[in-house]
C-alpha cells in the first residue's frame, strides 16, 4: 500500500471546484414573482451585455428601470439559473403588446399584429456556465410559456448587427447565427431597429445601433 500521500492527491478529482462540475438550480417565475430577482437579473445584464457584440456600458440601476414592465405583466416570464445562492444565468421574455411601445413600433409600422407576437427580452449566462445547454433550455422554456398562454403565432427577440470586420470582435468570438438557425429563427429585414446607447470604452456619448429581429413561427402543442 502507498503511504505519505498528501492531502492533495487524497482531494477530490482535479476540476471538481469549476463551475461546470457543479450543479445548478433552473426555475421559472412569471409575472410579480420575478420581483424578489430583479436586482440580480439587473445585475446580471449590465455584466454580460458589456460584452462582445452587445457592448453596452449599463449598470443595474438603468437594467432595473428597464426590467420593470416585466412585473407589471402577469404573462412575463423569467428562466433563473442559480449556482448555490449566486445568480449565474437568466432569460426573459413577455408578449409584445405587453412591452414598452419601441419594442412594438417596428411591427407596427410593418403592419405586423403585435398581439400575436411573444417577445423574447434576452438571455445571460457567465461565461463559466457557458456550454452546458442552457441557451436551448432557455429558448424552449420561453416557447413553453408563449405556448401554454396561448393566441401567439410567432416568437421574436433583437439581435445587435456586428461587421465581420469589427476591430473590436475578439480572437475567439464565435456567431450565434449558426444556433439561431438551428432553432429555426430568420432574420426579419423589415423589421431592423434604429437605437443607441453608451458603448464601452467608447468615451463619448451615445453610439448608433442597428439591432436585427429574427423570429419564427410559433408550433401549436398537441
Amino acid at each position: 500500500m502507498m503511504s505519505g500521500m498528501t492531502p492533495l492527491t487524497e482531494s477530490e478529482p482535479r476540476h471538481a471546484g469549476h463551475p461546470a462540475q457543479r450543479a445548478l438550480v433552473v426555475r421559472s417565475v412569471v409575472g410579480e414573482a420575478i420581483g424578489p430577482f430583479l436586482g440580480d437579473i439587473a445585475q446580471l445584464r449590465a455584466t454580460v451585455l458589456r460584452e462582445w457584440p452587445t457592448l453596452q456600458d449599463s449598470d443595474a440601476a438603468s437594467q432595473a428601470r428597464d426590467l420593470q414592465v416585466y412585473l407589471e405583466s402577469w404573462r412575463s416570464i423569467a428562466i433563473l439559473v442559480s449556482d448555490g445562492d449566486r445568480l449565474v444565468g437568466a432569460s426573459i421574455g413577455l408578449p409584445l403588446g405587453d412591452a414598452d411601445e419601441p419594442l412594438r413600433r417596428a411591427f407596427t409600422a410593418a403592419g405586423r399584429e403585435v398581439d400575436r407576437v411573444f417577445h423574447f427580452g434576452g438571455s445571460m449566462l457567465l461565461p463559466a456556465y457557458r456550454g452546458r445547454g442552457l441557451g436551448h433550455r432557455f429558448f424552449d422554456e420561453r416557447e413553453s410559456h408563449a405556448r401554454a398562454l396561448g393566441g401567439f403565432e410567432l416568437t421574436t427577440f433583437r439581435t445587435v448587427e456586428r461587421a465581420a470586420d469589427d476591430p473590436r470582435r475578439p480572437p475567439f468570438g464565435h456567431s450565434f447565427k449558426p444556433f439561431l438557425l438551428k432553432r429555426g429563427y430568420r432574420r426579419c429585414g423589415e423589421l431592423a431597429v434604429a437605437t443607441a446607447w453608451h458603448e464601452v470604452h467608447s468615451g463619448g456619448g451615445q453610439t448608433p445601433q442597428k439591432l436585427a429581429t429574427r423570429s419564427r413561427p410559433l408550433e401549436r402543442s398537441f
